[in-house]
């Protein structure tokens, strides 16, 4: 029997008459009024003694309320809460250690503008705060906060913004390019962010630098309604606030975070919780009785950090056992330790110019995460001031006109890597539009080279001029670098030019000056301003770093003089004491004579054990010259494992990872949907180590398809789809 569902679609933004059978349509907004019953029924309780506490809205009861997780019942209604007539309440997001809890609320009406609440997790009351600007016609679906990069950010349907809660700017990073609606997102303690779609109700992953979202698998429910979603740091769960089309009620469940696949933990029969978020004050229980780990150093925020590898310490949480150290550059967080609790961890060789990101996990009694501290390795020597555009903390805008034609685009119509840095024509301007950079501190006299990459999209005559200035007075007064007045598209192009600055400190201007309407858009990347007085070595920086079983050896020059190449040379710890030769194992051609920075880099892939690596630079001329020998240990894996298929959804091929911590027989295995196997792509004894195995499937169809790792007692499915 049909029923009829009265649903704001919220993707049309119109009132439509929905019928309730199998393929109904989703929406954003508030569920269909039927089914009055209020139970709750737990299908899967846990195990777990340790409870965190939930906090939500019931858009049907209008009560903000609280539940114990991972239980998701009784709930404990707090305070009464009407959303203002025509507004829905949509999503929740909360700051770890005593942050507030925020509340998104939209409305489809013309000209009413999105708002932001706050509420009070002691007694449940909401405060208004403000309405979100820079959202225009898209609706603040969902907020969360990314405890790596110490952000909220929100999603509409289609976009992704982050988001300053002090000032309720919201600006738009990029779409999600996913198609259909997308409802609810949280961040991991790592920085994965993941979300899901109520159009084709599948999980995705969304990278935050660009917006683009992508799928991880089918939930295995109907979702439509509001929904909330979140993170529990203390178990590494995701939990929704679901409402399913198919059973027509309103369910706490959980997702898996390699497949999307969701579980249901409780029926909370007719109701609605959209705005949801798990406090975690209060992680693995007792949170609130321990202070979490403490007293980092290098202290939070640092720069300047040496990349031939530092010591992180910390201190622990009263009475620990065990701690977990997660450690990486942004969005590639990962845990490096795990075990007998330790004050101290070294980070090994690191990248020029990276941010990288930590946290420590102290264990026993409870799991006690730490806030997330952070620091910043030194640049290149020589090089003064680097800006590639991952975002504009270095610049600011000082016109005197076009601030908001400034933003960033993930994109690369400079030559760079996205995003990049935009000039557009709308709002138009007539006359000086300028972004100045950040002081840039070097020494006064010496000779500087400016790099940077710019693509120009001409108009109309005259169209305006374009160029690079220094100023030392705050951008008072300047000097012109470069600059450009086209009558045509220019570009992608490097700029490359000499200058030698009067001060000791100094600040670079990107300035536009004419008529914007004759600007189509420009666009500039990859910044880079080196001191070419300061002459290092020839071999300036050199490491081995290991991932996954393969040694990748990097080496930066800054400059070189006949160089021919470079030869790989190897040596394994086993045959040090046996004062074994050295083998040859590659070679990298050179730049000849250059004063030019340049990076090398060349991958091994050894057996396991302990390694020496060393560089053999010959000349032209026959000369050589050895360089400092680099130590690199391939170990055994820690435990099995099954990685996701990449790329995936894929065609024709796709790339399956796995990893051993032991010698054994090894059944890597595809099968159909159907259960039918397709192919054995390994069957024999493999030692420990890390593999990866290519599939071809160009003689198969689209669709679903399982892959299937066994060892011993290990077994793993994963998922992954042919789409041709």
């Amino acid at each position: 029997m049909k029923k009829i569902f009265i649903l704001i679609f919220a993707f049309s933004f119109s009132l439509q008459l929905i019928f309730a059978q199998k393929d109904r349509t989703a929406s954003a907004g508030p569920i269909p009024k039927l089914r009055p019953e209020r139970s709750h029924t737990q299908v899967n309780p846990s195990q777990r003694s340790l409870l965190e506490t939930a906090y939500g809205h019931s858009s049907i009861q209008n009560h903000t309320l609280s539940m114990p997780i991972p239980a998701g019942t009784p709930f404990t209604l707090l305070s009464e809460w009407y959303t203002p007539y025509g507004y829905f309440a949509s999503s929740m997001g909360m700051t770890p250690f005593d942050g507030p809890a925020y509340i998104t609320a939209w409305t489809t009406w013309a000209g009413h503008p999105q708002q932001l609440y706050q509420m009070d997790t002691e007694n449940g009351s909401v405060t208004f705060v403000g309405n979100i600007i820079g959202m225009g016609t898209d609706q603040p679906i969902a907020i969360a906060y990314n405890l790596i990069d110490l952000k909220f950010y929100i999603i509409s349907l289609t976009n992704l913004y982050s988001f300053d809660v002090c000032t309720l700017v919201a600006t738009l990073i990029g779409p999600l390019n996913a198609g259909g609606m997308m409802i609810a997102f949280c961040f991991g303690f790592n920085g994965v962010c993941y979300a899901y779609n109520l159009t084709d109700d599948n999980a995705y992953t969304i990278n935050t630098s660009t917006g683009n979202a992508t799928l991880l698998g089918p939930l295995g429910y109907d979702a439509n309604g509001g929904q909330g979603m979140s993170y529990d740091y203390s178990s590494g769960t995701i939990y929704l606030s679901a409402f399913n089309n198919a059973t027509v009620s309103g369910q706490l469940r959980t997702m898996d975070p390699a497949t999307g696949l969701t579980t249901l933990i409780t029926d909370w029969g007719y109701e609605q919780i959209a705005p949801f978020a798990i406090d975690h004050n209060f992680v693995g229980g007792c949170w609130s009785y321990y202070d979490p780990p403490a007293e980092p150093n290098p202290p939070t925020g640092t720069t300047g950090i040496s990349v031939s590898g530092i010591v992180l310490n910390w201190l622990n949480s009263e009475g620990t056992q065990n701690v977990e150290i997660y450690f990486g550059p942004r969005d590639s967080i990962t845990k490096v330790y795990d075990g007998p609790a330790i004050t101290s961890w070294q980070t090994g060789s690191l990248h020029f110019q990276t941010d990288y990101f930590w946290h420590v996990v102290s264990k026993d009694p409870c799991a006690i995460h730490g806030p997330v501290w952070n620091f910043t390795t030194e640049a290149p020597p020589g090089v003064v001031f680097w800006e590639d555009f991952i975002d504009l903390t270095y610049w600011t805008w000082i016109g005197p006109l076009g601030q908001t034609n400034w933003t960033l685009q993930n994109s690369n119509n400079a030559g760079g890597t996205p995003p990049e840095l935009r000039c557009y024509t709308v709002p138009t301007y007539n006359g000086l539009n300028q972004q100045l950079s950040c002081v840039i501190n070097s020494t006064t006299g010496h000779t500087h080279e400016f790099r940077f990459k710019y693509k120009y999209y001409w108009s109309y005559d005259p169209a305006p001029a374009h160029g690079l200035a220094i100023t030392y007075d705050g951008g008072a007064t300047s000097t012109s670098l470069w600059e450009q007045t086209p009558f045509e598209n220019t570009g992608p192009e490097e700029v490359v030019l000499q200058y030698t600055p009067t001060s000791d400190s100094f600040q670079l201007i990107i300035y536009n000056n004419g008529n914007s309407y004759n600007l189509w858009r420009v666009y500039y990347d990859d910044f880079l301003v080196t001191d070419l007085d300061i002459i290092p070595v020839e071999l300036n920086s050199y490491r081995a770093e290991v991932k996954n079983n393969i040694v990748e050896l990097k080496w930066i020059t800054v400059t070189e003089t006949n160089n021919q190449e470079f030869e790989i040379e190897r040596l394994q710890h086993s045959k040090i004491e046996k004062l074994q030769n050295w083998e040859t194992i590659g070679f990298v051609e050179g730049k000849g004579s250059t004063t030019e920075i340049q990076i090398y880099s060349f991958t091994d892939k050894p057996e396991l054990g302990i390694y020496k690596y060393r560089l053999k630079q010959i000349d032209y001329d026959g000369t050589f010259a050895y360089s400092p020998e680099v130590e690199a240990e391939v170990k055994a894996p820690n435990v099995f494992s099954l990685e996701q298929n990449y790329p995936n959804p894929f065609n024709p091929n796709t790339v399956i990872s796995y990893q051993l911590p032991l010698t054994g027989n090894v059944s890597l295995k595809i099968y159909d949907i159907l259960g039918s196997e397709i192919e054995a792509l390994v069957n024999e004894e493999k030692p420990a180590g890390t593999y990866e195995v290519t599939w071809y499937a160009e003689q198969l169809p689209s669709g679903v398809y399982f892959y299937q790792l066994i060892v011993g007692s290990f077994i793993e499915t994963k998922k992954m789809i042919l789409m041709k």
